[in-house]
């Protein structure tokens, strides 16, 4: 090779890092994200089985379903893992991230409807998924890197793969704070600010009206408790 082809180009650099976070950063990042969500996720596992038996989930089952959940992935990482071989061969090592990214949206998409679906089932299920996910990155990035990458730069790129899977681990850590994502509530506008964009019909003063709720919410409560009818106030 030349001395051209020895230094990393934008191209290389750039492949290497969305392969990474694509792949990586997604392993690492499920690895640590179950843990923060944890009682959340429990008490939820608890209230469908309420719903729809009309009785309380045994402490033994709730361990159970929980400890499938938790372990579900590794197992799927296993299976990921008898996949690579076969996937490489046919696919090829780009092929094969592409294809993997089928066994990392599915699963979003899923543990995304369980609630809506009022189904823990299907987070099980997602889990296993997405340890396939896992399972298949583990093992061809590294060697998608170290085909892609020159001689002199081998070494430097095999360690981004173990990068991106710290940073994703740290990453999940960070956003399971309770005060960030690790809790029970959703970001969400509430009914009350539709309340107001309906009181105030025209454009700009609902945009005021909007303004005035996120600059401060007491300012709401306040105007609802004096001037909204009982009805708005059950929906708060």
């Amino acid at each position: 090779r030349s001395a051209q082809d020895e230094i990393l180009t934008t191209v290389l650099a750039l492949s290497t890092l969305i392969s990474a976070f694509g792949s990586s950063f997604q392993y690492g990042y499920n690895v640590a994200v179950i843990n923060s969500p944890a009682p959340y996720m429990q008490e939820f596992y608890n209230t469908t089985h309420m719903e729809r038996y009309k009785t309380e989930m045994g402490q033994n089952l709730l361990t159970l379903l929980w400890s499938l959940s938790v372990s579900m992935y590794p197992l799927g990482g296993f299976f990921g893992s008898l996949m690579v071989a076969p996937l490489v061969n046919h696919l090829g090592r780009k092929g094969t991230l592409l294809f993997n990214n089928i066994f990392s949206i599915v699963p979003a998409v899923m543990m995304g409807a369980s609630e809506v679906a009022k189904s823990y089932e299907i987070i099980i299920v997602a889990r296993f998924i997405v340890g396939i996910c896992a399972g298949l990155s583990s093992n061809v990035v590294p060697m998608y890197f170290g085909e892609l990458s020159p001689k002199n730069l081998r070494g430097a790129l095999g360690i981004v793969p173990e990068l991106f899977i710290t940073i994703g681990i740290l990453s999940a850590q960070v956003l399971g704070i309770r005060n960030i994502l690790g809790n029970s509530e959703v970001p969400h506008l509430h009914t009350d600010t539709l309340y107001l964009c309906h009181t105030y019909s025209t454009s700009h003063h609902c945009l005021k009206a909007l303004t005035h709720v996120l600059n401060n919410t007491n300012v709401l409560l306040r105007h609802m408790q004096t001037t909204a009818p009982l009805s708005v106030l059950s929906c708060l």
